[in-house]
């Protein structure tokens, strides 16, 4: 009888197994392929799909499977749409919301026991956030996500059922503006000689290259879409970021990364990222896609970035980068090529498959990025459940750890030097997903009493390791002393007079580079706590009856909105020369006066509120030196050689309401300056990308030649007849090159080179205690000692001269202890130096800003030295 049974249920199993093969044949065939939208395949040479084909295909995918679904997740910065897409199996579809709820509590850690946490874990799916492009110009990454879609939507074999099971992937165009700009750029210069030309633009509107640098200050558009759809909503277990440019010749960057190492993170997520890493490895070895490197080159110590962000919202977060050459232009590479290091085809540890050269294709890098996607899925799904409890995990010990030891909490005094660049910190902490919250009475920590509206984070939360990675001073390790860290040879070697630079910044305390007072709490916080979701100014109106006039301090940084807004109006603004009193309260220079007469109370209301402001109407005239405060007519250079320190420059201007307008090299060789701007402002780049811009030949006509020599006399021709010219950082280099200044640049001697390192002095990036000449109207409403950010920055000496006006020192490094966040080697070259200065030249003025008042408007604490230096040339 067994038998029988045996033989009768055999032709049906085998019947429905064809029946479900075959129905799974019908649904691939369903699902259009790429090209059928694109007109050509994925990775086809000297073909890029834009962003909007992309976008289309998707919408394709999504009409014809149950298995695809598009979201919008806000707007770019210059205005798309931003899309993501979210591809797993139909059941799962089905249920997005639930496996957001399970994502949600897990991350969220609060109320959950271990043995519930386990139980979600058990019935979650892994959610995975691989996003593509954030650079535009490593293009394919981006080109792959289409093809990564179609595979993931469409595929029926054994791992693509398995992803789909046990894994949720959003799937992120994360620059879709530099997507659309770059095939614009590329496809007209095919066949000519600037098919691999650099675009003479950023690829994203403001911070180019930078877009990957935001991500703890949330400036951007796509850097806030991100940060809410991550921090907020999907709370992935795994954030993949696709880069291109790996270490040449290897193929691909993955996974473990170079020292130093944060020492914020939670053991978890590094062992987490190291395991995606080992299995992305082991996939390109086992389908022969040779080249792939770890530990070197790429560290991860910096939390600006997208990837090393999330790291401490318990986020595997991951990078790879991708070899490429140029677009989507073939090239072919001999031994020849290599550096001398790689010419033998030595294997390591962590690349133990040496490319040996030959073409790569666009195509190569689609497969490349391909596998190393799908391997992240693959991982995940394989250990869904595993990655689901240890986000749980790693949010429960971080909230343990913090609860029995310091810092206990931060707290923000409401009572700032800024008031407005303190709510824009609590703002930013709040967004990012970390509990803050509003003392309800009075308080007392530490022997130190706080006012009721005190704001406090405590640390006792799932997310704690990022307030304490981006509030705490950083200390950089001097790797030379730690050779067991990196050293991967039997014998660790101790080196001298060497210098191991990071990858970026080594120095980044947000707090001192927004100019805002914290404090750590070393004992546990005994206070009503009120959770806000907003930080609010506890003012928030104009006080005091304005018989003659409203008062507003220099300190804020949002006064200077007002002022834009008033003069934009035709109201008179004047500005105070001297400190003044009033009412018992003091109101240093360069306090904004605005007559009464005229103005609308309500008006200034407003801007109270909005603008976190305090602003004080007072009835009698103040006994002070003003002057007037006029609208400069400002032009911003931008060089063809695209900065990222212009766009940076052009997205504070437009925030903070200054009108201006771009120059390029041409407008400058046309001369007659001083007749159309009152002040020039010189971002922060080499003389030579100014002068020299791109070589002849390298680009189309209209974007070679920089602004020549002819540029820099009308520049010089520009001051002498009153104009103002500020340099911004390295910019100054440019004014020191070319104008004939009394100014020598003190670290000239000592400066390190791109590629190579000097071993007498190296401030890679840190906040160096500075001090302010506050009577001097470029530091207007500074504090006369503060923190600041030493970033490819430099410093001067002021060479006397016989002339009645000297140049004069705006700002200056301190005599002794300059080090406060970071790293500094060879204090003494910068000991006393300038780091301002104020030069007379003609009738009008170089205001040089030799360090980084801007830097990626992070630093609130010194954007008012730009903001001020506008304003000058009406003191002349």
């Amino acid at each position: 009888m067994r038998k029988v049974k045996h033989c009768l249920f055999k032709p049906i199993i085998g019947f429905l197994v064809l029946f479900f093969m075959g129905w799974g044949i019908v649904f691939a065939q369903k699902v259009p392929p790429p090209e059928e939208t694109l007109g050509f395949k994925v990775g086809t040479d000297y073909h890029l799909a834009t962003y909007q084909q992309a976008l289309d295909y998707f919408r394709v995918l999504e009409s014809a499977s149950p298995r695809v679904k598009l979201f919008e997740m806000g707007k770019t910065s210059m205005g798309k749409p931003m899309i993501y897409t979210v591809i797993s199996a139909a059941e799962n579809m089905a249920n997005l919301e639930r496996y957001k709820e399970i994502s949600q509590r897990l991350a969220r850690v609060k109320d959950l026991t271990d043995e519930e946490a386990r139980r979600l874990a058990a019935e979650g799916r892994a959610v995975v956030w691989i996003d593509v492009g954030i650079h535009a110009s490593e293009c394919a990454p981006a080109q792959s996500a289409i093809q990564l879609a179609y595979d993931m939507a469409a595929s029926e074999d054994a791992e693509s059922r398995l992803i789909r099971e046990n894994t949720i992937l959003l799937l992120v165009f994360a620059n879709p503006d530099g997507m659309q700009m770059l095939a614009e750029w590329y496809h007209p210069n095919v066949g000519t000689p600037y098919e691999v030309s650099p675009m003479p633009w950023l690829y994203n509107l403001y911070a180019g290259h930078d877009n990957n640098r935001d991500s703890y200050m949330n400036n951007l558009a796509e850097t806030r879409n991100i940060t809410r759809a991550v921090n907020r909503e999907w709370y992935p277990v795994i954030l993949y970021d696709h880069h291109q440019t790996a270490p040449f010749p290897a193929r691909i960057w993955i996974p473990p990364a170079a020292e130093p190492t944060n020492p914020n993170l939670h053991p978890l997520f590094i062992r987490g990222k190291n395991l995606v890493g080992s299995a992305m490895a082991y996939d390109f070895d086992r389908k022969g896609q040779e080249g792939a490197i770890s530990r070197i080159v790429f560290d991860f110590i910096y939390p600006g970035y997208e990837d090393s962000f999330c790291d401490f919202f318990n986020v595997i977060s991951i990078m790879t980068e991708t070899a490429h050459y140029r677009y989507a232009t073939p090239h072919f590479y001999t031994v020849r090529d290599f550096p001398e290091e790689y010419k033998d085809f030595t294997m390591g540890a962590f690349y133990p498959s040496p490319w040996e050269g030959g073409w790569w294709r666009l195509k190569d890098g689609v497969e490349y990025a391909l596998t190393a996607s799908k391997s992240v899925l693959h991982t995940a799904s394989v250990y869904r459940e595993r990655f689901l409890y240890a986000k749980y995990q790693m949010g429960r010990d971080t909230t343990a750890k913090f609860a029995k030891e310091p810092p206990y909490a931060w707290i923000i005094p409401q009572d700032q030097w800024d008031t407005s660049a303190a709510c824009r910190l609590v703002d930013n902490m709040i967004f990012a997903g970390i509990d803050v919250y509003e003392a309800g009475k009075p308080f007392v920590c530490d022997g130190v009493s706080y006012k009721q509206g005190t704001w406090v984070i405590p640390m006792n939360q799932p997310f704690a390791r990022f307030v304490k990675a981006v509030f705490d001073e950083q200390t950089y390790p001097d790797l030379t002393k730690y050779p067991n860290l990196w050293q991967g040879i039997v014998r660790p070697q101790n080196l001298s007079d060497v210098f191991l630079p990071p990858y970026d910044l080594t120095g980044w305390t947000l707090p001192y580079q927004m100019g805002v007072k914290v404090r750590a709490a070393n004992s546990p916080v005994d206070a009503s706590l009120i959770p806000i979701e907003k930080a609010a100014h506890p003012g928030g109106k104009a006080e005091g009856r304005a018989g003659y006039a409203y008062l507003i301090s220099s300190r804020s940084n949002n006064s200077f909105i007002a002022a834009n807004r008033m003069l934009k109006k035709g109201w008179q603004v004047f500005r105070t020369q001297e400190p003044a009193a009033v009412g018992g309260e003091s109101y240093p220079p360069g306090t904004l006066v605005v007559p009464s007469r005229g103005v609308s109370a309500s008006f200034m209301d407003s801007l109270a509120e909005e603008l976190s402001l305090p602003i004080k109407g007072i009835d009698g005239r103040l006994n002070t030196k003003t002057h007037a405060l006029k609208a400069p007519k400002t032009a911003l250079y931008q060089s063809w050689t695209a900065s990222s320190d212009e766009g940076w420059t052009r997205w504070l201007l437009e925030q903070y309401e200054f009108p201006f307008v771009n120059i390029h090299d041409a407008d400058v060789r046309a001369g007659s300056l001083k007749s159309r701007f009152d002040v020039i402002i010189i971002p922060s780049m080499s003389t030579s990308a100014v002068v020299e811009g791109h070589a002849k030949g390298t680009m189309p006509h209209r974007y070679v030649g920089g602004i020549t020599e002819t540029g820099v006399r009308n520049l010089k021709k520009f001051v002498e007849e009153g104009g103002i010219l500020v340099a911004l950082n390295s910019g100054c280099l440019f004014a020191l090159d070319k104008l004939g200044l009394p100014v020598n640049d003190a670290l000239k001697n000592v400066r390190g080179s791109r590629r190579q390192t000097s071993t007498e002095f190296a401030c890679p990036g840190s906040i160096l205690r500075m001090e302010f000449d506050t009577k001097h109207p470029v530091a207007y409403g500074m504090a006369e000692e503060a923190p600041r950010m030493f970033y490819r920055s430099t410093a001067f000496d002021i060479l006397p001269v016989f002339e009645e006006k000297n140049a004069a020192a705006i700002a200056k490094y301190a005599g002794k202890d300059l080090l406060m966040s970071g790293f500094l080697l060879g204090e003494k070259y910068l000991r006393n130096k300038a780091a301002a200065v104020d030069v007379p030249l003609g009738k009008g003025r170089v205001i040089m800003l030799g360090f980084a008042v801007q830097n990626r408007a992070q630093t609130h604490g010194t954007f008012k030295l730009l903001f001020n230096s506008l304003f000058c040339w009406a003191t002349q």
